[in-house]
């Protein structure tokens, strides 16, 4: 079971798609997209930002947001580009409009909530229409749910949120945004629970650990080594775009590097290393109230499971034993999207591994990568089998 944890109320201690276009990201529909007149400018300000030419930045950006349709996933990055763009050029209401149309297109809205710690808005953030903007963010109302027990499902502020409200305190598993912060203690509120006790970050990505920060100043923060060493670096948003390092109080008290148990109150939360999503991914198990929450290493959604590029059997391996010893009939949450069983996350790791046989299979058969695409086009997606294709290549195994 490996180490185990008393944690309790009197004694707190403080605490984009890529590889193929596989995984949840936030620079959501810029690959796979078919090609526009926008691409061409995106293209030519992403190169303006690259040689410091703000003004042109600004009018390729502008262009290139005007040239996407309403409903185009891609319209939330480039109309962020397009804020940044005109905030170092200045025009502060320009700026403020393209992140005010980012928000209330509601494609991808949070995305605004980079601009609080972007460096590019320093010249624009003490505008009231800014504050306006960002006191619509706080204002959010979240929903809950009751998943089992004293165990809840809170969604709204960018990702999945798993708290344990009880009398004894409040535990969370992952955070959201940090300006949807005030939403999250409005929801936990009104679930009966006070100041949160513990933390548990799933993963390094700052929606789901925003509010570390300013919740690890009380609360006891476990998460993974590798995610403690990616808080203590810049977080990048997307290339040329990255946010400050988090203060110290947002650092784990406890790194977790193997299988371990914490017993807060009446409920046992066992944690498991699964690395693959990232390098710092945890996975979190509610044992009374059977309540798995997964992070990002699964999505309900996928066709299959994204094994990570290091050992995909390993992880694997290490999952299924983790969901061997819950309960059968455990609701599972992933980092995002809606709640679901044990099978559906079973069946996902059978058709992954199946998918995996079969790549391995066509590389010790000599079949060139679009080969095997196309032998296994009515089984698995062409872009995972040549996902795992190339990432079997590099491993040689």
């Amino acid at each position: 079971m490996g180490a185990r944890h008393i944690v309790g109320r009197p004694r707190m201690i403080r605490h984009i798609l890529c590889c193929v276009a596989l995984t949840h990201g936030l620079s959501v529909g810029l690959e796979g997209q078919d090609s526009g007149a926008w691409r061409a400018s995106f293209a030519a300000g992403e190169e303006a930002r690259r040689m410091g030419d703000v003004a042109l930045y600004a009018r390729e950006m502008a262009a290139a947001a005007d040239l996407l349709p309403f409903g185009d996933p891609n319209r939330p990055v480039v109309q962020y580009h397009a804020a940044r763009a005109a905030a170092l050029s200045r025009r502060g209401s320009e700026s403020v409009e393209w992140l005010r149309a980012l928000w209330e297109e509601d494609i991808a809205p949070l995305m605004v909530s980079f601009a609080e710690e972007d460096r590019a808005f320093d010249g624009v953030r003490d505008s009231a229409v800014f504050r306006e903007l960002m006191r619509q963010v706080a204002a959010l109302t979240l929903s809950a749910r009751r998943l089992g027990g004293d165990v809840f499902l809170i969604t709204g502020a960018g990702a999945n949120i798993v708290a344990r409200v009880a009398s004894d305190g409040v535990v969370l598993v992952d955070t959201g945004y940090g300006p949807t912060l005030p939403a999250l203690r409005r929801t936990i509120s009104q679930l009966g629970g006070d100041e949160v006790d513990v933390v548990i970050v799933t993963h390094p990505h700052e929606d789901h650990m925003g509010s570390a920060a300013t919740l690890g100043a009380q609360a006891h923060v476990y998460a993974h080594a590798a995610t403690a060493t990616a808080m203590s670096e810049p977080y990048v948003f997307m290339e040329g775009v990255s946010i400050p390092p988090k203060p110290p109080a947002a650092l784990p008290d406890t790194r977790v590097e193997s299988p371990m148990s914490i017993q807060f109150g009446s409920e046992q939360i066992r944690l498991q290393p699964t690395e693959a999503h990232s390098a710092g991914d945890i996975s979190v198990y509610f044992t009374d109230a059977r309540v798995a929450h997964l992070g990002d290493a699964f999505l309900a959604s996928n066709p299959m499971m994204y094994p990570g590029t290091v050992d995909p059997d390993a992880f694997l391996d290490r999952l299924e034993g983790f969901l061997d010893e819950m309960h059968p009939e455990s609701v599972v949450v992933g980092g995002h999207e809606g709640v679901t069983d044990l099978p559906a996350v079973r069946r996902q790791i059978a058709v992954t591994r199946e998918a995996m046989r079969f790549v391995r299979a066509a590389i010790e058969n000599g079949r060139s990568v679009e080969e095997t695409a196309e032998a296994g086009r009515d089984r698995f997606p062409p872009a995972w089998t040549a996902f795992f294709y190339q990432l079997f290549t590099q491993l040689g195994v």
